[in-house]
């Protein structure tokens, strides 16, 4: 007889000692003017505060983390207001950035995990359902709307989120968590201690196990998941540099058919130098392996990947080069039909160099400069510069404005992708590309409130469609659609009393696409995804005595069109209780105003997601 979720809850909450680890929540505290000075490193590849970014960019802290409800990666990210997140059904989900959304279209948004390059080059795309950390060790999530291919190379068209993890320094003691609800049980465990002086070390370990959702938009398959991730970190101080190594192993099982699921491996290692005052060197190499199986059919793709970086300032310069070389093996197996890769088997090669100079024109006015050059054995050359102004307008504003180019180079799928008398290889498919005009504004109005908002053109060529080649058939991929598209999106964050903090977030968004002259679409442009025209959300976050904490958001999202959906209006919102040193006690409602509603239009693998409830325990000792 299966035991109440309530039952499994409890199995993972032990009493614990007294807890080490600083609580992840004391940031809630950090005044505006902090929050302001946090340190990334997205925006310029190198360490600067978040006030002086020239660029859209969004952070989601440990402490937002910690005081969030979502229990995946891609429920988190719903935290930042320039993304748009859509649960597909209980396994899949698709993040976008600035259109292009659904679970096939949301090809442009490059996604990092400590580094470590996660979007897959056999179909162009991130599948979510393969990355599991433990939340509890991520120390921050920086998300950047807008191209970043000179930094960060091709697929970086839209956007950038770059997923950091603490060091292992940083999470030392023991962490246990559990959580349950109808629909969900998780459990997350780490254990951090030294090795000697210089060496820290963390391991882990992540169980999820999702039901499947009610039929609805899609048919009623079982999109039950239930998996684990576990993994390692050791960060090593020595006077020759910082050296980090990590690595994670998962599996995960799906239930349409017997075998369905994921499994897969990586590891990682980077070594950081400071070489003097003005110049530092970073050395990064991993290797990655994943396979997906479902209803028989199977896809993996591994990566090697070497990268070196070197950071220098001189006089009114502050630079940042570096080059990289990568090697990729994939492989796709579908015997239910006729549509295989050709070849079934390929190993690319990929080799990098960039540059960028931040050159201080005068004491508040800059321009930052630089290109990225990256040639393929599978793609050919891809030259991807990027020129910005940075305008300190005063000691709380920043002004700034880009122009850019970035491309989607052909993915496997959209080149080799055949069935025979039905859709013709594309050896001629040509990258997806991007020329994007920005300007933005960060600031503080005034001492409790900061403010960001950036406009936006993108001018985009060469996307991807469908045309004969017979009388009608064999289809192929083409290159013949294209258009604009701009919008607006933006944040505030008020500190309306000292234990009350409230942020909210927009993002519009309008398009015009056609086919080009003497082109032709067949697809009914469906390379182009399903945007809603604009997001809202309104977050609060209230932190009171006696270790109270009360979080409530609300979100408006616009109807999605062919075939349609409505908009809908959905909050959630949480209470968390540290009743006792390192011992915290949380219930979260998600998806409060409707016992269902749909979030996707992916007529294939849509289902309708439910209202939930659900417990939590968050121990450390």
């Amino acid at each position: 007889m299966q035991r109440p979720w309530w039952v499994s809850l409890l199995l993972v909450a032990p009493i614990p000692a007294t807890a080490t680890e600083n609580d992840p929540q004391d940031l809630s505290s950090l005044s505006i003017e902090e929050l302001a000075q946090l340190p990334v490193s997205s925006a310029s590849k190198r360490e600067e505060p978040l006030s002086r970014a020239p660029t859209s960019l969004y952070v989601i802290t440990d402490a937002d983390i910690a005081r969030a409800n979502g229990t995946s990666l891609p429920e988190v990210l719903r935290l930042a207001p320039n993304l748009h997140v859509e649960r597909i059904n209980g396994t899949q989900h698709t993040v976008s950035a600035r259109g292009f959304a659904g679970y096939e279209t949301s090809n442009k948004l490059l996604v990092l995990i400590d580094g470590r390059s996660v979007y897959s080059t056999l179909h162009s795309g991130v599948n979510w359902d393969l990355h599991s950390p433990l939340l509890e060790d991520l120390q921050q999530i920086e998300v950047i709307s807008g191209p970043g291919g000179t930094l960060y190379g091709p697929n970086a068209v839209n956007g950038v989120i770059n997923i950091m993890s603490k060091s292992a320094a940083d999470t030392q003691g023991a962490l246990l968590r559990g959580t349950a609800s109808a629909n969900e049980r998780t459990a997350g465990a780490r254990y951090g201690f030294a090795l000697g002086d210089s060496t820290k070390v963390r391991v882990y370990g992540n169980y999820y196990d999702r039901k499947d959702m009610p039929p609805g938009f899609g048919p009623n398959n079982d999109d039950a998941i239930r998996g684990w991730q576990a993994g390692f970190r050791a960060d090593m101080a020595a006077e020759s540099g910082h050296l980090t190594v990590q690595g994670d192993v998962f599996d995960a099982d799906a239930f349409v058919l017997p075998g369905d699921g994921n499994r897969g491996h990586n590891l990682l290692a980077r070594w950081n130098r400071t070489l003097g005052e003005a110049s530092s060197l970073q050395v990064q190499a991993y290797y990655d392996y994943s396979e997906r199986r479902a209803a028989s059919t199977a896809d993996r793709v591994e990566t090697v990947d070497l990268e070196t970086q070197y950071n220098l300032r001189s006089g009114a310069h502050d630079l940042v080069g570096g080059l990289g070389i990568r090697t990729t093996r994939d492989e796709f197996f579908n015997p239910l039909n006729i549509f295989q890769l050709d070849p079934r088997k390929e190993r690319l090669w990929i080799g990098n160099g960039f540059i960028q100079d931040r050159f201080a024109l005068t004491a508040r006015l800059s321009v930052i400069a630089g290109v990225k050059v990256e040639a393929s054995t599978f793609s050919g050359l891809q030259v991807l510069p990027n020129l910005r102004l940075a305008w300190q307008a005063g000691d709380q504003a920043l002004l700034w404005t880009s122009v850019s180019r970035a491309v989607r180079t052909p993915s496997r799928i959209d080149r080799d992708l055949t069935a025979p008398g039905f859709l013709a290889g594309a050896p001629d498919f040509a990258s997806e590309k991007l020329i994007a005009f920005e300007a933005g504004y960060r600031g503080q109005p005034s001492p409790a409130t900061s403010l960001a908002a950036t406009v936006y053109y993108h001018h985009y060529y060469d996307l991807r469609s469908v045309r004969f080649l017979g009388a009608p058939w064999p289809a192929q991929l083409n290159n013949d659609l294209g258009g604009q598209q701009y919008g607006i999106e933006g944040w505030v964050t008020q500190q309306i009393l000292p234990w009350w903090r409230v942020t909210g977030g927009a993002t519009f968004v309008k398009r015009n696409f056609e086919v080009r002259d003497g082109g032709v679409d067949i697809g009914g442009a469906t390379s182009l995804g399903r945007d809603p025209g604009y997001q809202l959300s309104l977050r609060s976050q209230i932190t009171l005595p006696q270790g109270l904490t009360l979080d409530a958001g609300i979100r408006a999202v616009d109807a999605i069109e062919n075939p349609d959906i409505d908009g809908y209006v959905e909050a959630d919102a949480r209470i968390g209780w540290m009743f006792a040193p390192g011992i915290e006690l949380y219930v979260a409602g998600d998806n409060l105003l409707h016992a269902t509603h749909l979030e996707s239009n992916d007529s294939g693998r849509t289902q309708p997601i439910e209202r939930s409830i659900s417990v939590g325990t968050r121990l450390r000792f």
